[in-house]
């Protein structure tokens, strides 16, 4: 029998785009559910004292809270919760290790690069759902077919277990250090800056995702298994909410988009630069945090393949993984978590690693932009060591003919450097 539930998942989806929406329009920022989840757990100092990532915090705290005031209770006594295939804990582990370093090294998951990459019609992000689908579906299929016998141990025939206290004290945690940094920041700068401005529209970013991720069914593992399962076609097991969810979400994010400058498909005179929760001087913010790069390169394929394996075997993605450490799933709690971020501390490392040496040149002579933390995001354009020293070769060039004039007619030339 068909599990298919497309109204449901077309008006969650549609809950998860707007929740892109309201980050990207009030805070400039991508809701990416890996970026927002490693960078913040990966460097819990940085989080707690630097400005610019408070409404991380404020995103993830309300994530949690909504999940345990409203949903963790109807979440847990659905059915589709108990349908298997159930994931063992070695599941857990080896999933999300893989989701985790392919997150990291492909810059987005389903929803950084599947809701707000694919909204923007960002060839990178179309590059990286086809990779992941594609590896899921093939990881799918030998799972349940001729590897099936050999990969038992990725499943279990035990319900996963939960605690009942545990979602509300990781909950109060999560808020009680999003007051403490605000109160370290609040003594820092008094007044009020673009940054602190964030944490708001962040708190309704981050409730409207938990509801749409639970509306939509997302949250249940089963329904992502229906989804990757294409051998469900043929006997009416196939779950296709998955395309409903981010049609809606893409949708909405879309729209979105269009009062974005630089950004927007249709040319109207009512595009923003500056966010809607921003002063008018936002440079310090960044005005709208967009990603820019078009390079498709063997990292974010790579990234985005792993994340689509490790996706198909623990079920889960960031998004969907917080909702359970909010509802009290043990082996989500101290399994796929702390792997995970091991897979993006992994993943980090490599990309720092590999990255092209840096000019000896003085610091004010190369301009790097940060890769901006909370989804698809990828790296910005910058100035590279070669357009500088091209410059100082021109100058070089110039300088040797003013000497080589200087020396032949004994007169000064009018040559500016």
């Amino acid at each position: 029998m068909s599990i298919f539930t497309p109204v449901d998942g077309l008006i969650g989806g549609s809950l998860i785009g707007l929740s892109a929406a309201v980050l990207l329009l009030f805070n400039g920022d991508i809701l990416g559910a890996s970026g927002i989840t490693s960078t913040t757990l990966l460097e819990p100092r940085k989080a707690l004292t630097d400005p610019a990532m408070l409404w991380k915090l404020a995103f993830i705290s309300s994530f949690l809270l909504t999940t345990v005031l409203f949903l963790a209770d109807p979440a847990i006594a659905d059915p589709a919760m108990q349908r298997p295939p159930l994931v063992s804990r070695l599941g857990y582990g080896i999933g999300g290790i893989l989701v985790g370093f392919g997150t990291k090294l492909g810059n987005g998951c389903t929803s950084g690069h599947g809701i707000c990459g694919l909204a923007r019609l960002s060839k990178r992000s179309f590059v990286a759902v086809g990779s992941f689908m594609a590896t899921a579906f093939i990881t799918t299929f030998l799972l349940e077919g001729p590897l099936s016998s050999h990969t038992e141990f990725l499943r279990t025939g035990h319900s996963p277990d939960f605690e009942t206290l545990l979602g509300p004290i990781i909950t109060g945690i999560s808020i009680g250090l999003s007051c403490l940094a605000a109160f370290i920041q609040y003594r820092e700068t008094p007044s009020l800056s673009n940054y602190q401005r964030k944490a708001l529209p962040a708190v309704a970013s981050g409730a409207l995702f938990a509801t749409g991720l639970f509306v939509s069914g997302m949250v249940f593992p089963a329904k992502i298994f229906g989804f990757l399962n294409l051998a469900g076609i043929s006997d009416g097991t196939f779950d296709p909410t998955l395309i409903t969810v981010m049609g809606g979400g893409a949708v909405v994010s879309f729209l979105s988009y269009q009062l974005v400058k630089g950004h927007n498909f249709f040319n109207h005179s009512r595009t923003r630069e500056c966010p809607l929760a921003m002063t008018e001087a936002c440079e310090e913010t960044g005005k709208f945090n967009v990603p820019t790069n078009t390079t498709v390169d063997s990292q974010l394929v790579l990234g985005s393949a792993v994340f689509g394996i490790g996706w198909a075997i623990g079920g889960l993605c960031p998004g969907p993984a917080l909702f359970h450490v909010a509802s009290g799933y043990l082996d989500v709690v101290i399994l796929w978590w702390p792997t995970f971020l091991l897979g993006s501390f992994l993943a980090q490392a490599l990309k720092n690693h590999t990255k092209s040496p840096v000019s000896t040149l003085p610091a004010d002579e190369t301009k790097i932009t940060e890769v901006p933390e909370g989804g698809d995001t990828s790296q910005k354009e910058h100035a590279t060591t070669c357009d500088v020293l091209m410059e100082e070769s021109t100058q070089l060039s110039s300088l040797a003919k003013l000497q080589h004039y200087k020396s032949t007619s004994g007169s000064d030339p009018d040559i500016r450097v």
